[in-house]
């Protein structure tokens, strides 16, 4: 019960918060010092949007409100040690990120799957931050079932997932997507440098064919020869 209600009121607070920036950004537009979009934003386009976030949002909450209280035998409430915590939220944000980038790219080369499915998300193409859940509803379960396997696969070796470790990932995932769609100007990649910044993500959705497919890291993107940026993008 303690899981289910922290994870509930993060995806509430985290979502709450990331939508009231989405509605004043979407009216007033991104503060010109922060904007660093590729693309220029229609101002409105955003509450034509809202049903199916909001329907989105919906399904995530409360699936996430009836789901955990059945799975809470294989999670546990003990404080995780420093190596508990980064050993499981490395091994989550790297399985997370490859499952993304895997799935991402399969439904921009597979032109049935874009049609019916991913081209949605692209119609945001200079997002605010909400906009992360504007997608079919099969596109973002589709997405959590990586790290699903992988918690599933923790818990089957060492008895249990920690909880507290599940719910510092789960809230860093999301502010991550909320940022991701904001169009501000990127500060953490500055710090670690391996984490894909805002404008990676941004330029994808700016050219969405050319590449950009991870989320989390560049190290994919890079590897699999599929990383874009600016000036590519001014070129072509």
């Amino acid at each position: 019960m303690i899981l289910t209600l922290a994870t509930v009121s993060m995806l509430l607070l985290t979502n709450g918060v990331g939508l009231l920036v989405s509605l004043y950004f979407d009216k007033h537009g991104l503060p010109p010092a922060w904007n660093n979009q590729a693309s220029p934003r229609k101002p409105g386009s955003l509450r034509p949007r809202l049903p199916l976030i909001a329907l989105n949002l919906g399904i995530m909450i409360v699936g996430t409100a009836l789901t955990l209280p059945f799975i809470s035998g294989g999670f546990s409430l003990a404080p995780p040690t420093p190596l508990q915590v980064l050993a499981h939220l490395g091994l989550l944000f790297v399985a997370d990120d490859l499952w993304f980038y895997g799935l991402h790219r399969l439904l921009h080369q597979h032109k049935g799957l874009y049609k019916r499915i991913h081209k949605l998300h692209h119609k945001a193409f200079a997002p605010v931050p909400i906009e992360y859940i504007y997608v079919h509803p099969l596109e973002w379960m589709s997405g959590a079932m990586g790290p699903i396997l992988l918690m599933a696969l923790i818990a089957l070796v060492q008895g249990q997932m920690n909880a507290w470790t599940f719910l510092m990932w789960s809230t860093l995932r999301t502010l991550h997507e909320l940022d991701i769609h904001s169009g501000i100007r990127s500060v953490l990649s500055r710090a670690l440098p391996i984490v894909a910044p805002m404008e990676h993500h941004d330029l994808h959705h700016a050219k969405p064919n050319l590449g950009n497919y991870a989320s989390t890291f560049l190290i994919w993107d890079r590897l699999l020869g599929t990383e874009v940026d600016r000036a590519r993008i001014k070129g072509g």
